[in-house]
Order: structure tokens, then sequence, then C-alpha cells
């Protein structure tokens, strides 16, 4: 029995002109998903959209530092971000720093075609070799979707992530470290 093709999603760098889009689906992302990022919604919803131009890799002669997005028509649906290191012992590394998908679009490949890009864009970069993540080990599908595109787990820090509820009311989340050899 012959199964569908998954739906294409125009995948492409993130531009000045898109980093209100931007903004928009991170703070979506950071508000249902507080688990998954470093920063916390508070600080991060009064950045404005121009705070994250650094990101686009504009000032990167050798690239490696770029944010692609996933559009379904107008509408962006998903993104990955890549950082490279800028120490000069470093520089042969970089890591992925985000990575979000619209909750509606979930589970119809937009994660997949992501990577695929994403790993091909850090392949044209001039001497990088690595990329490594960080991503909590509470979220699987994310964990199985960095597997799938040739991630490997190589170890665990515990309590990387502090939530505190309310009064009394604290959670802890592991970070699950992993990296892709180019």
């Amino acid at each position: 029995m012959n199964r569908p093709d998954p739906p294409t999603f125009r995948i492409g760098r993130i531009g000045p002109a898109d980093l209100g889009a931007y903004k928009n689906l991170r703070d979506e992302s950071l508000r249902l998903h507080p688990d998954a990022f470093d920063n916390d919604i508070e600080s991060e919803h009064a950045r404005p959209p121009e705070g994250y131009i650094s990101r686009l890799g504009l000032s990167e002669p050798l690239g490696g530092t770029f944010l692609l997005g996933a559009w379904d028509g107008q509408a962006l649906v998903g993104m990955v971000g890549m950082e490279r290191q800028s120490l000069q012992k470093l520089r042969h590394s970089a890591e992925l720093n985000s990575m979000n998908v619209r909750p509606s679009h979930m589970g119809l490949g937009v994660g997949d075609q992501l990577m695929t890009a994403c790993i091909a864009e850090a392949r044209r970069a001039i001497g990088l070799e690595q990329i490594t993540l960080r991503v909590s080990t509470s979220s699987n599908a994310a964990i199985r979707l960095y597997q799938r595109a040739g991630f490997q787990a190589c170890g665990v820090v515990p309590h990387v992530i502090k939530l505190i509820d309310g009064p009394g009311q604290v959670r802890y989340f592991d970070k699950l470290t992993m990296v892709l050899i180019l």
C-alpha cells in the first residue's frame, strides 16, 4: 500500500523582514514549552524583533550562523537556528540552538525538512566540522528527530532548567547533549 508523500513546505533563510514572524513563533514556543529553552518568556517577550538580527549570520563570512524557516503559504510554521562558535579553537563547531514547529504543523514532516536543510546549509560553511545541540530529555519527539538526522547522544546534564510554578513548586529538566560530525 502506497503512503502519500508528506506535504512540502517552502524552506529558506529567514531575513530581516521575517523577524516579526520569527519572534511570534519563538514567543509561542517559549510559552508552550518552557522546559525546552534556556531563555524565559518574560525576558524574550520584551525583546524587539530587531534584537534577533545577529542570529541571521549576516556578518559571518564563513557561514554556519543562520535561521531557516518553513513556510506554509505566507505563514511561518517552523524554524531552526544555528550559531557558529566565535572562539578560534572552536570555529570548527556550531550549535543548533533553536528548533520550533507550530503545534498545528507537528507530525507533518516540517521538522525533518528543516533538519535536512539545516545540515545541508551547515555543510556549505567553510571549515565547519560538527554541530552540537542540547535537548530536554523529556522531549522524546525532538530526540527522535535529531537521531533520524544522524545526531548521536554524548551525555546528560542534570537539572539544567529550573521552573518555579509557585511557592514550593519547582520542576527540573535534564538536557541531553548530542553531536553530528559533518
